[in-house]
């Protein structure tokens, strides 16, 4: 399945994955956005990835769960997973959850990118 508002660029082992969609509430939104972002944990091994959810407005609660199993997905191949532009409302939701012991979140993709580059996995 693709994800038509999911622009993907690659650095080498660092994925920038651009979210390019305000809402991300409806289940076919969600299941072709996960899908694509466990698609590139799976082809990169020791992945970098960063999803830049800088125009995402609203997310669901499903929708946080399918970043939990792209962070599995990253895990499993000794990869790494961060949220860049989250909103301080979205942060919320992580926060709540306590995810966001999970996740390393950035206030946007390039700060995540340098970090990246300079301590490579």
């Amino acid at each position: 399945m693709s994800c038509d508002f999911l622009v993907v660029q690659r650095y080498d082992k660092i994925v920038l994955a651009e979210v390019k969609k305000e809402r991300l509430l409806d289940p076919a939104s969600i299941t072709s956005l996960g899908e694509a972002l466990i698609a590139e944990c799976d082809r990169t091994a020791k992945i970098s990835l960063v999803i830049d959810v800088t125009e995402v407005g609203y997310l669901s609660s499903a929708m946080i769960g399918k970043l939990v199993a792209v962070h599995k997905a990253a895990k499993i191949s000794k990869g790494r997973v961060a949220i860049a532009g989250l909103k301080p409302t979205l942060l919320q939701m992580f926060k709540i959850t306590q995810l966001d012991k999970l996740f390393q979140f950035a206030p946007d993709a390039q700060s995540v990118i340098l970090e990246y580059k300079r301590k490579p996995l």
